[in-house]
This record gives structure tokens, sequence and C-alpha cells, in this order.
């Protein structure tokens, strides 16, 4: 009998540094420790760790109709 190893999921690499809002008006930066699946990452801040949503994790998306309104503009 052949046995193949177990093939790993290839996961989307996670950013080397990544900012967490902490309130409304302070974030902390730092690099990234550990990312969970439900998209919140441990980031190590050189006093300790903390965990949070990275901010801007993602490009923000278009609207639909932006090709539109830059279409008349050319």
């Amino acid at each position: 009998m052949i046995r193949f190893p177990l093939i790993p999921r290839s996961q989307p690499a996670a950013p080397v540094y990544a900012t967490i809002a902490l309130s409304a008006h302070r974030s902390a930066q730092g690099p990234v420790l550990r990312s969970y699946r439900d998209g919140r990452v441990v980031i190590d801040t050189g006093r300790g760790h903390l965990t949070g949503r990275p901010l801007a994790s993602e490009a923000p998306e278009l609207p639909v109709w932006t090709p539109l309104l830059f279409v008349g503009m050319v």
C-alpha cells in the first residue's frame, strides 16, 4: 500500500505587519504572530500581545458605476 503525505491546504499569506484599532483615536501596529479564521490577528507590540481585526485588510471595492463615470470623461 502506497501512502502519500497529506497535502497542506494553501492559506493566503498573512501580512508581515498589521494595524489594529484600540479605540476611535488609538491604534497599534506590530508584526503578526497569528491569524485566526474569523479575520482577527495577534500582533506583538513590544510590550505584549494584542488581538483585533486589521485595519484596511483589503482594498476597498469600487462601486459598479465607477467605470461608467469615467467613460464620459475621456
